[in-house]
């Protein structure tokens, strides 16, 4: 048990490391990052593949993302974007909008 334990955070550790190697790169969220998945036709019989080394976006994320951004002298801009969204603050944006404010302040 403690094996499979110790794998998964190991597993875990690689992700993060992946992340943050992708962030200080700049490389954006690919175009349908905040779009919903399409659904499988009735019957089909083989699930749809995903990328596996895509990270996913989450609130944390991007959180850390325009916090960076705040601390470089840009806090207006990180503002102004979550209000372009029609929001007041980052937690008040919904999950499937993230990836393309995350995409968003890319450009920042």
């Amino acid at each position: 048990m403690n094996e499979a334990l110790m794998k998964m955070a190991e597993g875990y550790e690689m992700i993060a490391a992946g992340i943050r190697q992708m962030v200080s790169e700049g490389r954006g969220v690919p175009e349908d990052a905040g779009k919903a998945p399409e659904k499988e036709p009735a019957g089909s019989s083989h699930p749809k593949e995903t990328a596996k080394d895509e990270p996913q976006i989450d609130r944390k994320m991007v959180r850390a993302f325009l916090t960076e951004k705040s601390r470089a002298g840009k806090t207006s801009e990180v503002k102004n974007l979550i209000t372009e969204f029609g929001y007041s603050k980052l937690s008040d944006v919904p999950d499937e909008k993230l990836g393309v404010l995350y995409q968003k302040a890319q450009a920042l």
